[in-house]
């Protein structure tokens, strides 16, 4: 994981023929606070990632670079009063939980270990965001299945999306429920994508954070229906809180202090059990590192029924020696990324 996760932000315009940029509407609150957004083709397209990601170029791709800024001192704190949550939800046509998942001991632990029940949730909804930079280079993040109201939406962090200086990264295309190498549900590509403003113009890590909306995959099926998704809670006073039994989610090519069991090309879905305090940032117990960018800590995780609800996720670390994988709180910028794609 990068030592800070960037977000990239979509509000979205109507369907372009280019990659646009625009600002938008937002709840009340700071200018950091607002979203900016960006679309993609009028139609997936190589140019939006769904022809341009061979299993070649997935395979060659790299974590998502470092920001620059890792201090955890914000910078603009957020406003204060908006809220907004949603419960997760099953694949379409499933009426009780997607499966048997071998419940595990809520121990806490910060050496991630490998999460081994793929094929149901929670692991269908979290998968592998890959995109090019502004080099053209590929990369990956890792992303969630968010409730959203097209059943279209990912949650990952700002710094997998936007450089922070104004530009877009592109041809995003989401790998749910990855593993050995292996995708099997397909794949999704980006449609459109919202980031606070914050994040955009200057990197801000308070507001690491992004949404994008998917087209349809190959099959004309909407991700969530496929795989489900993950709930929400969104609120500025979600600050100065204490979150017990979280389960960190990422894909890392390594970890901080490292570690010689961890797999250099992230085949494996990795997490650890925590609490998450938020003296500034969020803050948890967890050495996953590089490629776990973006990943969810989900609260209230019901393994019965496969999904909790997203409070937080990864975004940076102060040093390789040290456990700590630091987040933005989730309050009006999140809900205001979110909004802005979640109908699309």
């Amino acid at each position: 994981m990068p030592r800070r996760l960037r977000s990239i932000g979509a509000l979205l315009a109507t369907t372009a023929l280019s990659l646009t940029v625009a600002t938008g509407t937002a709840h009340a609150g700071s200018p950091a606070d607002a979203v900016i957004g960006g679309t993609g083709k009028a139609s997936p397209s190589a140019a939006d990632g769904a022809d341009y990601w061979t299993p070649e170029r997935m395979a060659a791709a790299t974590p998502a670079a470092d920001p620059t800024d890792t201090s955890t001192t914000p910078s603009s704190p957020p406003s204060s009063g908006i809220s907004q949550s949603s419960p997760g939800s099953l694949p379409a046509g499933s009426a009780a939980a997607p499966g048997t998942v071998t419940p595990q001991a809520l121990t806490y632990f910060w050496q991630s270990k490998v999460w081994a029940s793929h094929g149901v949730m929670p692991a269908t909804t979290i998968g592998k965001l890959y995109f090019t930079d502004t080099s053209g280079e590929g990369h990956w993040c890792t992303a969630t299945t968010i409730a959203s109201n097209n059943r279209s939406t990912i949650w990952t962090a700002g710094h997998c999306v936007t450089d922070g200086k104004k530009h877009w990264y592109s041809k995003f295309l989401f790998a749910p429920d990855y593993h050995d190498a292996e995708w099997p549900y397909g794949t999704w590509s980006g449609k459109a994508w919202a980031a606070p403003n914050g994040y955009y113009d200057g990197g801000d890590s308070m507001y690491d954070m992004a949404a994008i909306a998917l087209y349809n995959n190959n099959s004309g099926s909407k991700v969530g229906d496929v795989v489900g998704q993950q709930g929400y809670q969104f609120s500025d006073s979600n600050s100065g809180r204490l979150w017990p039994d979280v389960r960190s989610f990422g894909y890392p090519q390594d970890t901080h202090p490292a570690r010689s069991d961890i797999d250099p090309n992230a085949h494996d879905l990795r997490f650890c059990v925590g609490e998450v305090t938020t003296p500034a940032y969020q803050e948890i117990s967890c050495d996953m590192g590089h490629g776990a960018s973006g990943g969810p800590s989900l609260y209230d995780l019901q393994l019965s029924r496969g999904w909790g609800y997203i409070i937080g996720l990864n975004s940076f670390q102060n040093s390789m020696a040290s456990h700590i994988n630091f987040g933005p709180v989730l309050g009006t910028a999140a809900v205001n990324a979110l909004n802005a794609v979640k109908s699309q």
